[in-house]
């Protein structure tokens, strides 16, 4: 993500798990969270999950948009966006609309996109017939 959407996103948090900090449970919040910490157990937020460059969670993230930056061993559902950064590493399988991976990230798992709505061009173009397909 650019600088500005970092600063946004920073100046929307309203939890964290800081370095240092360990917790097990399920995490419920309408709000964006934050781990900078160690979490095992699930997250579930109506707002954004940020896993920072510390951070490290082994278990379900359910959120509209997840951004990780350090290390995640788990299922991620995500309604909008899931987002790697150079430092995040993502172990396990995801389901979102939209994915961004650094080209320095790992991931290992599979990715199912979903919710993709066609484009205008896509609607307006004419479809190919079984004809012209078996001709080609």
């Amino acid at each position: 993500m650019g600088k500005k959407a970092d600063e946004y996103i920073a100046s929307r948090v309203n939890s964290v798990i800081g370095r240092g900090t360990e917790f097990e449970g399920t995490i419920r919040t309408k709000e964006t969270i934050r781990v900078e910490g160690f979490v095992k157990g699930n997250i579930i937020s109506e707002g954004t999950v940020i896993i920072g460059n510390g951070g490290n969670v082994d278990g379900k993230i359910e959120a509209t948009n997840i951004l990780v930056g350090g290390e995640v061993h788990g299922e991620l559902f995500a309604s909008e966006k899931i987002e790697a950064n150079s430092s995040g590493r993502i172990f396990g399988n995801l389901h979102t609309k939209g994915l961004i991976v650094d080209e320095k990230a790992l991931f290992q798992g599979t990715c199912e996109m979903t919710g993709r709505e066609e484009s205008k061009a896509e609607k307006e173009a004419p479809k190919e017939t079984e004809e012209a397909k078996e001709t080609a």
